[in-house]
């Protein structure tokens, strides 16, 4: 065995059959470092084991750089594998930084980029979400961002204008950057949705009465509420609000059409159809000025007086939709009476939980009551399991979106 080594090692290094080698390779060109030593061994009817023995080398570290997957070696290596394999040692630096690449990427991202990522989006706010790893690496970084928010490059991105439905004058919200991007990627969803269907506002008042009943099916009520609006024109999605945001909802124009999200900021049952029913009375009635103005956010932080009356109207139309003050008052003596409030719930066709609920609201300085109303709320997350979303993280918007738009065509 020691003659044959021997004898191969001088056979490596002998001129002619350098010449023969060369011949060879051009005869049969090999892709990578693996296939060059594979061919090799095979000729030279010997196994890999002794060519590493050849080399003086373990055969483990051989293999990890023939696969690219040992990044650092013994710079020697490169001369001993010129040697056997009979080709440049340019070559196998080429094909050794090829085989490291395909394990380990080398992604790079312009001084350009990393100031613009810096200057338009809250990196510790997206990483808290979970959109991000890390706020370091800026090539993850706008990986992530394109994907999550469908743009072919993070140069593409442009903040949209300030909420302006309904507000006179100047608007500066709070967490502006982190609420642009919310807003952003709620538009990237209805961009990739693509909604069909016309707006039809007749054919929506038309099934509006009979919405309601869909809350006393937990599970799947709400995703039934969402292709019957979906089919008059009204695109809606769940998109929980980003760190440091207060947002309930939003109604947006998307090609000329309403498109809704609703958010489970207080992770009550009742409060998600709330939401949707208060979106639904901008659609409804104040689908003119979010025409113009592009979109229209739901929460707490504006006080101009112009939007806080248009946000107390579709406060007062989704209670008096679900639960009417009149029924509240019926139902709050008796509301430490499981059996009652429930009989009560399906008379009126709505969930136990929506009352319990808004006679909180109606006594918000019952401690009970709000104790009774938590007690009662079934979890939001099971009124959405059946789309099977992540929006709240990173990841390619068509992926995110399909198990929706799968549901909104069956």
């Amino acid at each position: 065995m020691q003659y044959c080594i021997t004898r191969l090692q001088s056979l490596a290094m002998d001129d002619k059959y350098r010449e023969v080698d060369a011949l060879l390779g051009g005869l049969f060109p090999s892709q990578n470092l693996r296939e060059l030593f594979d061919y090799k061994v095979q000729a030279l009817g010997v196994s890999p084991t002794t060519a590493a023995r050849i080399m003086g080398m373990q055969l483990r570290a051989l293999n990890g750089i023939l696969s690219g997957t040992q990044k650092v070696i013994d710079i020697t290596v490169i001369g001993k594998l010129a040697n056997f394999l009979q080709v440049p040692r340019e070559k196998i630096v080429s094909l050794y930084l090829d085989a490291v690449e395909k394990h380990f990427p080398i992604n790079t991202i312009s001084a350009k980029k990393i100031e613009f990522i810096k200057a338009n989006f809250d990196l510790a706010a997206l990483r808290k979400a979970g959109w991000i790893d890390n706020i370091t690496d800026f090539a993850h970084i706008e990986q992530k961002l394109t994907a999550r928010l469908g743009l072919k490059s993070v140069l593409e991105y442009r903040k949209p204008a300030v909420d302006v439905a309904f507000c006179v004058g100047t608007y500066e919200p709070k967490n502006e950057l982190t609420r642009a991007v919310w807003i952003r990627a709620a538009q990237a969803c209805f961009a990739e949705i693509d909604n069909m269907y016309p707006y039809d506002r007749a054919e929506l008042i038309k099934i509006f009465p009979r919405l309601r009943w869909f809350t006393t099916n937990e599970e799947h009520g709400l995703a039934e509420v969402i292709r019957l609006l979906h089919r008059v024109g009204v695109t809606v999605v769940l998109q929980p609000p980003l760190p440091g945001l207060q947002l309930r909802g939003a109604t947006f124009n998307h090609d000329g059409k309403p498109a809704v999200v609703i958010t489970d900021f207080v992770g009550f049952y009742s409060t998600l159809w709330f939401a949707l029913f208060h979106e639904l009375f901008h659609v409804l009635f104040d689908w003119d000025d979010i025409k113009v103005n592009q979109y229209h956010v739901t929460d707490d932080e504006n006080q101009q007086l112009s939007v806080q009356e248009r946000e107390q109207e579709a406060n007062n139309f989704a209670s008096e939709y679900l639960f009417s003050r009149e029924k509240v008052e019926q139902v709050k003596p008796f509301l430490h009476d499981d059996v009652y409030v429930a009989r009560f719930a399906a008379d009126h066709q709505v969930h136990p939980s929506i009352i319990y609920t808004q006679c909180a609201f109606a006594m918000p300085k019952s401690r009970s009551a709000w104790a009774l109303a938590r007690k009662h709320s079934p979890p939001a997350s099971r009124s959405i399991v059946e789309y099977g979303f992540a929006l709240e993280n990173g990841g390619l918007i068509a992926e995110l979106t399909k198990p929706l738009k799968s549901s909104l065509y069956v």
